[in-house]
Parts: structure tokens; C-alpha cells; sequence
């Protein structure tokens, strides 16, 4: 195996070929360095910077939506939700609460535990910024931290069942539930590289996590992908291409107040007095695995352009211009 494969690996996370920068006559980065260059091989500058932008859509699953501060009590006679009303519609929106009748013997108050909500499908789009700083530690091991904004939401589709006893069960109209996901992002993560003449392989993983800002919160995600690719910079053209699969698990757990996602109207209608109606919602990807095919086009010596793209469930796009010194 040749060790110049390692630096044709590492251009794919920004990496150009020149002598690392030294810090200390004692000490140089990567390591081992010196014992790579006395035997011919071109290693990559041990420091890089970057920033990037991604745009992901893919589908996720609702695994869960918890539902409180909500009416328990079937109120009193000609209100709301009481047995023997007729049926109510919210004026413009199209919201409406069907027809109860009288039943005899239906208890005046609803177990929490009585209301059933139903997910229909679900879709999420994110735009995400970062900045990404990193070391090659090892001239096969690099490691890195990232930071940046992600912006985007997720909808599905729910269907909220009531049990009123006695067989008698109300169901609400379907109705939108669309979240934001405007947060900041952070993380680390690493890399090992490696190839055979003009073929490399790397893996990469990485953990963020994002804490939201318009609802309540957070994001953990873990992320593998390995690549195979080829390098045609010894044959005269400056760039380098791959193919490979990502991993995402994604965990989200989201809260907030549900007259943030629905008419004011609407939530009169279910909300307990001297409570607010809230969420808790957990949901996760519909697809943890897809195809990815990307390139490295080298500019100079000193800086690179990257892009990637994803196929298959979870549609992707990133770009992003390195450096390193």
C-alpha cells in the first residue's frame, strides 16, 4: 500500500499536498511524518478550515405525540364538546368539531388517556451553514469539530380520536402539524483514510447535536459514511470522485404550545381552563440509509471545493470551500 494514497483520502475533507506546517522544531503534525516524507511520500497540511452548506429533504416518522393541558371534562350542557351539541365549525379555517348526541350514561369527564392521536405520513427540509476546523493527527486519522445554523421544519398530518365511553368515540378532522426546526448546531467527529495506488476509502462519523430556538427542544444525531473513490489528479485532471452510503440516526424530541400550530378558535376548545395546551412530539427518520456520490476539485495548493450529493429516501446537496495551512 502506497502512503500518498492516505493524502488522496484526505482531500476529500480538504486536504491539499504540501509539507505540514510545523508548530514546534521538536514536534510536527501529522505524526509520523517525517518517517512518511523519508520515504518518498506527500502528506496533507495538518490544519484545515472550511465552511459549507447542505439542504436535506427526506420523509420521518412520528413515533409519538403527547398531548396535555387539554379539557378532561365534557363541560356543561350546550358547550363544546358536551353530548347533545350540534356540530361547530371554526369560521375560515376550515376546522370543524362534529356533532355529539345525547347518549345516556356518558361519564361528564375523559380520561387523558382517552384521547388518541394518529400520525398520516411525515416530511422534513433543513437547510444547514456550518463551519468545520480540523487536524490530521495521524496521516490516516483526522479529527474534527463543527458548528453551525440549521433552518427548516417538519409536517405530518394528525388525526386526534376521542373515547367517550359507552362505544361512543368522536373524531376530529385531520389536521396539519408543522413544526420549525430553526436551531444552532454543534459537534465532532472523525475521519480514517487510507487507498491502494489511485484508489482511496474513508469513513467518517460524526455526533451533533442541535438545540432549537423557536420551539422547545433538541436534535441528537450520529452520522457514518464510508466512500470509495478514485483520483484523477495523476492523470492531469484536478479532481477526485466517490461514491458511498450515509447512516443518520437522528433522534428529535420537540415541545412547545399548540396554539403555536393551530388556530387560537381551535385550542378554546380542548385547552383546561388555567392551563396551556402543549406537545411533546418524538420522531426519527424514515430511512436511516442512502446513496451518496460526490467529488474534490483542487483550485491550488491551499484550497479545495467539495460537493456532495444524496439519492434514494433522503435527498441531499452540500458544498463547501477548504483550506488548510
Amino acid at each position: 500500500m502506497e502512503l500518498r494514497r492516505f493524502s488522496t483520502a484526505a482531500a476529500i475533507v480538504g486536504t491539499a499536498f504540501a509539507p505540514t506546517y510545523s508548530y514546534a522544531s521538536s514536534f510536527e503534525l501529522p505524526i509520523w511524518k517525517s518517517e512518511a516524507e523519508e520515504r518518498g511520500y506527500v502528506l496533507p497540511k495538518a490544519f484545515g478550515l472550511s465552511v459549507g452548506y447542505m439542504k436535506v429533504e427526506q420523509g420521518i416518522n412520528v413515533t409519538s405525540i403527547d398531548l396535555n393541558g387539554l379539557k378532561t371534562s365534557l363541560g356543561n350542557e350546550g358547550t363544546p364538546g358536551y353530548p347533545g351539541r350540534p356540530e361547530q365549525c371554526i369560521p375560515l379555517t376550515g376546522i370543524c368539531i362534529p356533532e355529539i348526541p345525547a347518549i345516556p350514561g356518558i361519564p361528564s369527564d375523559i380520561p387523558i388517556n382517552s384521547i388518541d392521536v394518529e400520525t398520516i405520513g411525515g416530511y422534513q427540509e433543513s437547510e444547514v451553514w456550518t463551519v468545520r476546523a480540523d487536524m490530521w493527527l495521524f496521516p490516516f486519522l483526522n479529527f474534527y469539530a463543527i458548528a453551525g445554523k440549521i433552518s427548516g421544519y417538519s409536517e405530518t398530518d394528525i388525526i386526534v380520536n376521542v373515547n367517550y365511553g359507552n362505544d361512543r368515540n368522536l373524531t376530529l378532522p385531520q389536521l396539519p402539524f408543522k413544526l420549525d426546526l430553526d436551531g444552532n448546531m454543534y459537534g465532532g467527529g472523525f475521519v480514517v483514510a487510507g487507498g491502494y495506488e489511485e484508489w482511496f476509502t474513508i469513513i467518517d462519523a460524526s455526533y451533533t447535536k442541535t438545540n432549537l430556538t423557536v420551539i422547545d427542544g433538541g436534535i441528537d444525531s450520529i452520522v457514518v459514511t464510508p466512500r470509495v473513490g478514485y483520483d484523477f489528479t495523476n492523470h492531469g485532471h484536478p479532481i477526485r470522485v466517490w461514491v458511498g452510503g450515509q447512516y443518520q440516526n437522528i433522534q428529535q424530541t420537540l415541545k412547545g404550545d399548540l396554539r403555536d400550530l393551530f388556530p387560537a378558535e381551535f385550542v378554546d376548545l380542548i385547552e383546561a381552563d388555567g392551563e396551556t395546551a402543549g406537545f411533546v412530539v418524538q420522531q426519527e427518520l424514515e430511512s436511516e440509509w442512502n446513496t451518496v456520490v460526490g467529488f474534490n476539485y483542487v483550485i491550488n495548493p491551499t484550497f479545495n471545493i467539495i460537493g456532495e450529493f444524496g439519492f434514494g429516501d433522503r435527498q441531499s446537496a452540500f458544498i463547501s470551500l477548504d483550506t488548510r495551512f
